[in-house]
């Protein structure tokens, strides 16, 4: 869930008579609805289904309630009562269970926290206090309420009950799916009946509210909400079923809806887009140290700020003196900062807020303030892309997961005198296949006597392909560079000893569109060729390294979702001894294809190859150009990964002529 906490924002709260209390209340408001909560004293162990005890647990009872009261001191706070009950069917399932983690939130506090278990006997144990503790990450920073629950046997059943007070929330997040199912589940969230929140079922909609006795109330019941279930080529957690809700309006201010994205973007532009003049004198400081070029500035200022500033840090400044001093800044600090740097330029751009779609799609139906997590820019006049808070890229590159998404786009307006800014859903494009590139160049050389073969080996990384090496290899130690090098090779060629190794582009700070990561190395191996009496085994398919393998015998549940669009292209030449012939050639022709179109197929692999006297060219081609396909299309998409992972096991018969 998230807080508003910057000043633009407590002015809204203050508009909607919503300021959260600094200070913790000091006991239960008694008009809470489930003030008296409470578990059943004396039960026996529940009774499952043949289904359940297949699974290593199962939430018998899945219950949360939240609701918005009036403390002791007549300040808006957020309870909450949550009550679970698991049973455990496996070590697994008693491994994941028998440590419980509480949230404990800034300016909250866990009010009541009991647990307890029962055996499959019947034999009811309570928790001792004793036994629970808070430890805090190592960071120090958001801390937890861990307790250990002993004693736990396959067939247990562990309960846990806790109630929490915390800051009032105007938008909150609710996952109804986990690793485990769940056989009941109820959902509650109630707050007085002069304020209404929303809520939107994913998938669903909106649920409808009910009034009861002054207060407004959401609810679901759900039975049998299945598990999460791992799936290749599609973000999970993003798929689950999930709640979304938000404050949408108070009778103080009739119908005017609150926190709609209008309202964000005129938030937003307060918080990038003002500066104090201490501020700006700041930044034209800083602009005289970097020395920028006339021509092109802004990458030589983006390499400067990521090379000389921690930006994007969890807890950093914000304001733009402090992140000067600093010399770090926070994800939205750094958007400030490049901001202000932009204006003084006089550079044209756009704020882009948007969600991780691997985790939580933005959603434009549901003006929920939850999806406004990574701010970036976007320039008009180059259509490029930039992420002030993430070191690790550089124009126009900006993560993967932002793209392919949808986001609030940010634009200044001047009416009349005064600035202000529109805001409108759009859609952040991500990069062709053609632009992350993955591609080898191979010459494989046999020894005279078929012992051991001699590898020449180009591998070329592009966009994302580059991007979990390119930016980090130049802080790598120097005694593990090498080792960190040749882990890349390792792949195509396991038992590689490497003769020579290098790479070009390994600076840090490049924009891996111009400047691919190139690795080239030389290596011998005995394990390519293999002897079977007169005859040689040439595995040729693993040169390709380790494939994908989509093979899967339950039901697709969700839409393919790749990470981004890729290309390989690799080439493979090999000069057969004297004297010998492939019996096989014809196994190196693949052609399997998915989604025509005009401009081709979507999704590709196609192998083939020539021979001139005695050497052998094999060419392979294979690319996914869609982030998204449909799951009533799967099995043709599946044919593709499974293409390359097929070539990845052919094996050559070299035999005399």
């Amino acid at each position: 869930m998230k807080t508003i906490t910057t000043p633009a924002s407590r002015l809204l709260a203050l508009l909607l008579v919503l300021l959260p209390a600094l200070l913790r209340a000091q006991a239960l408001p008694a008009t809470l609805t489930h003030a008296r909560y409470d578990w059943q004293a004396r039960r026996k162990p529940a009774t499952l289904t043949a289904t359940e005890a297949q699974q290593p647990a199962v939430m018998l009872r899945d219950f949360r309630s939240e609701e918005l009261a009036l403390d002791g001191r007549q300040e808006m706070r957020l309870y909450s009562v949550d009550h679970r009950i698991v049973r455990v069917n496996s070590s697994d399932g008693i491994e994941r269970f028998n440590k419980i983690y509480l949230p404990v939130q800034e300016n909250g506090r866990i009010v009541q926290l009991k647990a307890r278990t029962i055996s499959p006997r019947g034999v009811i144990v309570d928790v001792a206090e004793s036994n629970m503790k808070e430890l805090k990450d190592e960071d120090g920073g958001r801390g937890y309420k861990v307790f250990a629950v002993e004693g736990v046997e396959k067939g247990s059943e562990i309960e846990y009950l806790f109630t929490r007070e915390r800051p009032a929330q105007y938008f909150g997040r609710i996952n109804l799916q986990s690793e485990v199912p769940v056989r009941e589940m109820r959902i509650e969230l109630i707050t007085p009946e002069n304020l209404t929140y929303e809520m939107y079922r994913y998938p669903g909609g909106l649920l409808p509210d009910t009034v009861q006795d002054g207060k407004r109330i959401i609810g679901l019941s759900l039975r049998d909400v299945p598990a999460l279930r791992e799936e290749g080529f599609a973000n999970v957690a993003a798929r689950r079923q999930r709640l979304e809700y938000k404050l949408a309006y108070n009778a103080s201010q009739g119908r005017q809806r609150a926190f709609t994205w209008a309202d964000a973007s005129r938030y937003l532009y307060e918080q990038i887009y003002q500066w104090n003049k201490d501020e700006l004198k700041a930044v034209d400081k800083l602009l005289k140290q970097a020395k920028l070029p006339a021509n092109q500035p802004l990458p030589a200022l983006e390499n400067y700020l990521k090379a000389n500033f921690q930006l994007g840090t969890e807890g950093g400044p914000d304001k733009l003196t402090d992140v000067l001093v600093a010399r770090a800044a926070s994800e939205m600090g750094s958007a400030r900062l490049f901001a202000a740097l932009m204006s003084r330029l006089n550079i044209a751009n756009e704020l882009v807020m948007t969600s991780d779609r691997t985790d939580t799609p933005f959603d434009e139906a549901f003006d929920t303030w939850n999806y406004i997590d990574h701010p970036v820019f976007f320039l008009p006049a180059t259509r490029q892309w930039l992420a002030p808070g993430r070191a690790d890229y550089r124009l126009p590159l900006i993560p993967a997961e932002w793209t392919a998404n949808k986001g609030l786009f940010v634009r200044r307006v001047q009416l009349g005198a005064t600035e202000t800014a529109v805001g409108t859903i759009g859609d952040i494009p991500t990069t062709t296949a053609d632009q992350s590139p993955n591609d080898l160049t191979i010459d494989v050389q046999f020894a005279p006597n078929l012992d051991k073969s001699t590898v020449t080996i180009r591998q070329t990384l592009g966009g994302y392909s580059a991007q979990p090496i390119q930016p980090f290899l130049a802080f790598v130690p120097d005694d593990k560079r090498q080792e960190v090098l040749e882990s890349i090779v390792k792949s195509n060629v396991p038992d590689g000893v490497f003769q020579k190794i290098s790479v070009t582009n390994g600076e840090s700070g490049l924009n891996p569109l111009e400047k691919p990561f190139i690795v080239d190395a030389t290596l011998e191996s005995v394990a390519l060729l293999d002897r079977a009496g007169p005859k040689y085994l040439f595995k040729i398919g693993t040169l390709l390294g380790p494939q994908s393998e989509l093979y899967q015998s339950e039901e697709r549940q969700y839409d393919v979702e790749n990470e981004f669009n890729r290309r390989y292209n690799r080439t493979i030449t090999f000069t057969l001894p004297a004297g010998y012939q492939v019996r096989n050639l014809a196994d190196l022709n693949m052609d399997v294809q998915a989604g025509p179109t005009a401009a081709g197929p979507e999704f590709l692999f196609k192998s083939g190859y020539v021979q001139q006297g005695q050497q052998v060219t094999v060419t392979i081609g294979e690319y996914y150009r869609q982030i998204y396909w449909p799951k009533a299309d799967f099995q043709a998409f599946r044919e593709v990964v499974n293409a390359a992972a097929n070539f990845n096991k052919v094996v050559l018969v070299l035999e005399k002529k």
